[in-house]
């Protein structure tokens, strides 16, 4: 195959633009219109508004709180809530003082919130209260919370002086402390995402990743500050926080924060958006809602779509309804945008062209690599990953793609085995596997769910282990009774997938799951000589098996 070499470079964001840094983005944008509104919460029905000059208050106050708890340069600290206002003011109080902004999601157990904070070596956390309930038991000492409201385990952790609740960290701040800001090339966010291993790891990206990213994707779809966006995508993850937040703060445009995923159609209604940004999942359950304009605020410009592939159907669907949806392509380790459709570009089927000062090249294998300013400084603390994945300045994303006789890109498939769910959340399918063959009733399983609502695994029962659990329960069977369609058999393993799954995260629990005729083997092309996967060979072989669990 031809190597392919296709580069969409306007101009060099870097040098034309002063603004380096996150905290720049703010400064700029208060000391432009302190007065104008920018934020809004959904209360009662009602936007309520605050100003730059508000939020910025609110934004140093929360730094020197955490100048005076020691929080230096470099420090991490970990964030996990679900969006809200005190979600953006930590953000970006972590930035102005020179930390290390360390989010993770909300769907996280526990132990893993524990493991990933142990493992950045955090100093600080913001908890939400759901998120502080889960983790309490096992906050280290060394680890200071903090937690946004009012959680039923608070007073008994409060023993070792190592959790306060915000309104006391806020109090104790000494307001004669002044930050040191960061550089363009200093860390300023650490993103844990699923290894092909199975254990995660960390992300990093520097401010000059992302504010080169935020400028040439604000300028690629033609932001501009009279926009209003509704955010209902998870802070947690770098596509909202792009495309979204940081977008909002460069621009200084206006936000409103959606209350609730269960809300947001009514939230359009009340904030009638200009643009939004949602994932393939979001877009068809609504594609074939009447009035859909009407329902999206009927002031909507365009909606974007990232995560995961936007299915032809769909984008048809609102293509029809007159909405101009724009999918677009990156990684977590790309900040994350690489393409975007927008007015000019748009061709269905297509991730748009490559944004300012990214180039994109086709290798031999069909494997789509990036490199630019907006590619990650490596994983944290692991060389032999970093290497593997930038290798001579080029990202080696995992990814298949083309380019089309437009000069668009197009998404082919994926080389590396990390599930993208239809929400835009990544999985990897070897740590639930792992999970699921650990039990004595599962022989072998395989898991996937690729651009689906939720994971679902083949699963090859041991039939041994499962007659002598049916005697234990003392469970009769009929005769001639299917054991694979048996909805008590199917109750069986789905306590046993339960119980191996409990500590997992929300997006690694298995949804869907079908018992299997026959194992896999080497001889169908399903298992390598070392008896590992062979995913591709397995879905194409239980293919209607797949779909029909999925028809559910």
């Amino acid at each position: 195959m031809t190597v392919e070499l296709f580069t969409q470079t306007s101009h060099d964001i870097g040098m034309s633009n002063p603004l380096q840094t996150i905290p720049e983005f703010l400064a700029a944008t208060v000391a432009s219109a302190p007065d104008r509104q920018a934020y809004a919460s959904i209360l009662d029905g009602e936007l309520s508004w605050r100003t730059w000059a508000e939020i910025d208050a609110d934004v140093q106050k929360l730094a020197r709180a955490m100048l005076t708890a020691g929080i230096t340069n470099g420090d991490r600290v970990v964030q996990v809530a679900p969006n809200c206002y005190e979600w953006i003011v930590t953000d970006l109080a972590i930035h102005v003082i020179g930390a290390v902004h360390v989010p993770m999601h909300t769907s996280l157990a526990g132990a893993q919130i524990v493991d990933q904070s142990a493992d950045c070596g955090a100093k600080l956390a913001f908890l939400s209260d759901e998120v502080f309930e889960k983790v309490a038991g096992n906050i280290d000492s060394d680890l200071k919370a903090v937690y946004y409201g009012n959680p039923a385990n608070a007073e008994q952790t409060q023993e070792n002086n190592a959790t306060v609740s915000l309104e006391q960290f806020l109090n104790n701040a000494n307001n004669d402390l002044q930050p040191n800001p960061p550089q363009a090339d200093d860390l300023a966010t650490l993103l844990y995402t699923s290894g092909t291993t199975g254990r995660p790891r960390g992300v990093m990206l520097s401010h000059s990743n992302i504010v080169t990213n935020t400028i040439a994707t604000a300028e690629a779809v033609e932001f501009s500050q009279s926009d209003r966006r509704l955010c209902f995508l998870p802070l947690s993850h770098i596509y909202a926080r792009t495309c979204d937040l940081y977008s909002w703060l460069y621009l200084g445009s206006e936000f409103v924060m959606a209350e609730s995923r269960e809300t947001i159609i009514r939230d359009c209604q009340i904030a009638q958006p200009d643009i939004i940004n949602g994932v393939p999942y979001f877009y068809q359950k609504i594609a074939r809602l009447e009035g859909l304009r009407d329902l999206l605020g009927g002031k909507i410009r365009c909606c974007f779509c990232g995560g995961a592939a936007l299915d032809p159907e769909t984008e048809k669907l609102l293509a029809d309804q007159g909405l101009a949806i724009f999918p677009g392509y990156g990684l977590t380790e790309s900040s994350p945008v690489i393409s975007l459709s927008n007015f000019a570009n748009y061709r269905p089927g297509t991730v748009g062209r490559t944004i300012a000062d990214v180039e994109v090249r086709i290798d031999e294998s069909g494997e789509i690599l990036a490199r630019g300013p907006n590619i990650m400084q490596g994983y944290w603390q692991n060389e032999a990953a970093t290497a593997e994945a930038i290798v001579d300045g080029w990202l080696r994303t995992g990814d298949l793609g083309e380019y089309d006789e437009s000069g668009n890109l197009r998404i082919l498939g994926r080389q590396k085995e990390i599930i993208v769910l239809m929400t835009g959340k990544n999985v990897s399918p070897t740590n639930v596997e792992q999970r699921l063959t650990s039990s004595a009733l599962i022989e072998n399983a395989c898991v996937v769910g690729d651009d689906r609502k939720c994971l679902a695994a083949l699963i090859v029962p041991n039939e041994g282990m499962l007659d002598g659990v049916l005697q234990d329960r003392q469970i009769q069977l009929e005769a001639d009774t299917d054991i694979y369609n048996s909805p008590q058999v199917a109750d069986i393993y789905q306590q046993e997938i339960d119980r191996v799954l409990t500590d997992v995260s929300h997006e690694e629990q298995v949804g869907l799951f079908v018992l299997l005729k026959r194992p896999f083997t080497q001889e169908e092309g399903e298992l390598t000589a070392k008896l590992s996967l062979r995913r591709k060979a397995i879905e194409a072989n239980f293919a209607s098996e797949i779909e029909a669990v999925y028809d559910i």
